[in-house]
C-alpha cells in the first residue's frame, strides 16, 4: 500500500507540474490504468495490454491538459 501511495503521489506531482486541471483525479485515473494494464497483461497474457494502457493514459492526460494526445 505504501508503494502505491508513493507512485500516486509521484504521478500527482508530475500532473501538477504539467498543469493538469485536477492533478489528484488524473493521478488516480492513471494509477488505475497502470494497475489494470498490469493485471490484464498477466491475466490475459496479452502483450497488447501495455499499448492499450498507454493509449488510454495519453487520452486521459490530453483531456486533463486540454490538448490533443500525441500520436505514435
Amino acid at each position: 500500500m505504501a508503494h502505491k501511495r508513493q507512485i500516486r503521489a509521484w504521478i500527482r506531482d508530475l500532473a501538477a507540474r504539467a498543469g493538469a486541471g485536477d492533478p489528484d483525479q488524473l493521478a488516480r485515473s492513471l494509477t488505475l490504468v497502470l494497475d489494470g494494464g498490469l493485471a490484464s497483461g498477466v491475466l490475459d497474457g496479452d502483450p497488447a495490454a501495455a499499448a492499450a494502457a498507454g493509449t488510454t493514459a495519453a487520452q486521459l492526460v490530453a483531456a486533463s491538459l486540454k490538448t490533443s494526445p500525441a500520436t505514435s
